[in-house]
């Protein structure tokens, strides 16, 4: 169990993580817009991460309706610049599904856990 935590915190601040990080707060317009784009971040059976992306979310959220995708280490999504923090429901998220919600803004990549507050992957 430990080994797995440890991939999965190591996948968190890969450059392909960050790669991903960044192409998603391309496309939520880079927190300038009222608008959430969300992911599901997929370790591969050859390690390397992918990203599926949720159909396009409405004004302040995302939605996904079925089951995870296999092998689905995180979920991605941004959040408008002003609210960088993972909110309640994330932190509810993560906890439900046992896995990362990671939110993603201009300024900061910041993970609500699903066994403790939360992380901060990345601050610019």
């Amino acid at each position: 169990m430990l080994a797995l935590l440890l991939a999965v915190s190591l996948d968190l601040t890969s450059p392909q993580a960050l790669f991903w990080y960044d192409h998603l707060l391309a496309e939520g317009g880079y927190g300038r817009l009222d608008r959430e784009r969300a992911a599901f971040l997929i370790r591969e059976s050859d390690g390397t991460l992918t990203l599926q992306p949720w159909p396009h979310g409405g004004f302040r959220h995302a939605t996904f309706r079925g089951a995870l995708p296999p092998r689905t280490i995180a979920i991605l999504h941004t959040h408008p610049a002003i609210a960088p923090q993972p909110s309640a429901r994330d932190h509810a998220e993560a906890r439900r599904l046992n896995i990362p919600v990671i939110v993603i803004t201009p300024e900061s990549v910041i993970a609500a856990e699903p066994n403790r507050p939360k992380t901060t992957i990345l601050r610019r």
